[in-house]
């Protein structure tokens, strides 16, 4: 008999901005006593605060960070015995420090209304401009754009973030209306569509500048030329 607490969160969140922290996929096997409280601790030494609810679809917390740094967050449930703990690290990072590259201002300058759209758990939809920066990133290493020594690029070799915000805007919209999209040919597909195409287009640049070897400017030599590589859709 044994009782498992499982955690669900962005692995990455930013200081004051809305994440859910989620244990509805706890559980206990067969046999075990009924759970009689879950709590989450969203940051060691804060304290535990009771989730339990009705069901275990209110098993979770929205929360948000004053300060920056790796936070733990604990998840513990209770049966008729003593509670069993779960922990997981989320990454807390400063606005300068997840150095995105598009804004939810920028999206409404072509969707006015896609706020309305953010989910719950949310008040923002900065996860998903973190999500089209790795993407960003992940397609300029599959058409063999690397470091000096082989690696991929991180988001610090982005120098001139004006080069790349149309495109994270782009593909930003387009990963909203994919989530949204629950059919083939509906609104929302076609608008994902839209914005795949616009995206697609957006990175077509001759050159970007990129910090290439790691010293925080961009060096002779360093101005990429992709207009010849092929480059895969994301």
């Amino acid at each position: 008999m044994s009782v498992f607490p499982f955690i669900e969160t962005d692995s990455v969140v930013q200081v004051n901005d809305k994440f859910r922290i989620r244990a509805t996929k706890s559980y206990i096997s067969k046999g075990e006593a009924d759970i009689t409280l879950v709590e989450i601790e969203p940051e060691a030494g804060d304290g535990f605060i009771d989730v339990t609810g009705g069901s275990y679809k209110d098993w979770f917390l929205d929360w948000q960070y004053a300060t920056d740094g790796i936070k733990t967050v604990t998840v513990r449930i209770t049966t008729d015995g003593a509670p069993v703990t779960s922990t997981l690290d989320v990454v807390c990072l400063t606005e300068v420090d997840d150095y995105l590259f598009s804004t939810d201002q920028e999206l409404k300058t072509h969707e006015t209304d896609i706020l309305k759209y953010v989910p719950e758990g949310y008040n923002t939809f900065k996860y998903v401009h973190r999500e089209s920066q790795t993407q960003m990133l992940e397609s300029l290493y599959r058409i063999g754009i690397t470091d000096t020594q082989g690696n991929k690029l991180t988001k610090d070799a982005v120098i001139d973030v004006d080069e790349v915000r149309e495109w994270s805007r782009f593909l930003t919209l387009q990963f909203i209306f994919s989530d949204l999209s629950t059919m083939i040919g509906d609104y929302f597909s076609g608008k994902e569509a839209e914005y795949r195409e616009w995206a697609l287009e957006s990175r077509q640049k001759a050159i970007m500048k990129l910090d290439l070897n790691g010293d925080g400017s961009v060096s002779q030599g360093e101005g990429v030329d992709i207009t010849w590589r092929r480059l895969n859709r994301v």
